[in-house]
């Protein structure tokens, strides 16, 4: 059994929202690596990680409603301050914002599909840059003492010490996107952005193999393999 400080942990909110190419990369790379499904409302005691990583989920990060929201803020936070390297991925990253100072609020525009970011500089600059795909209804201002590392029509990414947080899904393989389309909630919040399924599947095509390539050049700059 690896010892825990080598191991990364990863936080999946919902079943069809998983670590997708992360967990090929982490195997690939020789990093062991656990999930733990936050929604049964059963987390382990904070212990120090590699990295925790924060994956994506429906709910709102500022919604108290949610029945396990405080359980992993707290989670999280206490990880933090074990100086556990924590890289948040979409709802992930606007945790992570919360937590760090920062605030998340209804988007003023709804991304949803393949979309442009522009890299505004920093050590991630070679990797964030280009069409990734998005899927949130939200917006993070980053903490104050963040440096923003991307943006767009909203802040993409950003940094503080060894924490990462990017709004963008990395992760995400064609499978997922497949899935996801097959499903009639995620199909109608598409469609209410003027998106449709075929389309979003040839953006696919077109732009997934050069966003994998980058989302490796990612994950070796934060895990400090590459």
């Amino acid at each position: 059994m690896a010892d825990h400080r080598e191991v990364v942990l990863v936080l999946r909110h919902q079943v069809d929202a998983g670590p997708g190419n992360l967990g090929a990369w982490l195997t690939a790379n020789g990093l062991p690596w656990e999930v733990v499904d936050v929604s049964t409302g059963v987390l382990p005691t904070p212990r120090r990680h590699r990295a925790l990583v924060v994956l994506g989920s429906r709910e709102a990060a500022y919604d108290d409603g949610v029945p396990w929201l405080a359980a992993e803020r707290e989670f999280v936070r206490a990880s933090i301050a074990l100086g556990t390297p924590v890289l948040g991925i979409c709802f992930g990253a606007q945790l992570l914002a919360r937590l760090l100072g920062g605030d998340v609020r209804r988007a003023a525009t709804v991304e949803r599909g393949w979309i442009p970011v522009q890299a505004s500089g920093g050590e991630y600059a070679d990797v964030l840059g280009g069409t990734w795909f998005e899927w949130h209804g939200d917006e993070i201002t980053a903490p104050a003492t963040a440096t923003v590392l991307a943006g767009g029509t909203c802040v993409q990414a950003f940094r503080e010490g060894p924490h990462l947080g990017v709004q963008f899904h990395p992760e995400v393989t064609s499978d997922q996107l497949v899935r996801w389309m097959d499903s009639d909630r995620r199909l109608r919040l598409l469609e209410e952005v003027g998106g449709e399924r075929a389309t979003l599947l040839a953006d696919t095509a077109a732009h997934l193999p050069d966003a994998a390539e980058a989302a490796g050049r990612l994950y070796a700059r934060f895990f400090g393999t590459g």
